[in-house]
């Protein structure tokens, strides 16, 4: 019987160390589904945004629509928080305004949410612009600052209406 119970304890303790896969992130969604093919299933999910959350190899399993990892795509990874940023209005309809901390140099991207970059604006040696986003449709955008010579960004969601 204790042999038993030790056999049952040890190949737990394997299974456990070997089969585990730690989860980032997760969602709840109202809807979604599984889809299966021969022995791999994934379970996903409808009308919301997730961030990739488990990888075994080279297979990447997540819920959701992936968005895009932005602070890997624009090397930012080491660079800290840009404070002192004011964005308005938000949401937008036609122009945003966006105020900067110092008169440095800053790099303005918008991007959609699969990663595609709509605009790139430069601002040298000012702490003020105004984007117009008006070819822009309604919907959720992400707005990059990135001070590159002071090592530091900021990531902004930003809605047009």
């Amino acid at each position: 019987m204790i042999k038993n119970i030790l056999t049952i304890l040890a190949v737990l303790t394997i299974s456990l160390g070997f089969g585990q896969t730690a989860i980032k992130k997760s969602s709840v969604s109202s809807g979604g589904g599984v889809a299966t093919q021969g022995t791999l299933s994934m379970v996903y999910t409808v009308g919301e945004l997730a961030i990739k959350e488990n990888t075994v190899g080279t297979v990447h399993l997540s819920e959701g629509f992936i968005g895009p990892d932005i602070i890997a795509a624009m090397g930012v990874e080491d660079y800290t928080q840009l404070d002192g940023v004011n964005v308005y209005p938000n949401p937008v309809k036609t122009n945003v305004n966006i105020e900067l901390p110092d008169y440095n140099n800053y790099e303005i991207r918008v991007f959609d949410l699969t990663g595609k970059e709509l605009m790139l604006v430069n601002i040298e040696d000012d702490n003020r612009t105004r984007l117009n986003l008006s070819q822009l449709k309604s919907g959720m955008y992400l707005l990059s600052i990135i001070d590159r010579e002071h090592k530091l960004s900021r990531i902004i969601k930003l809605q047009r209406e």
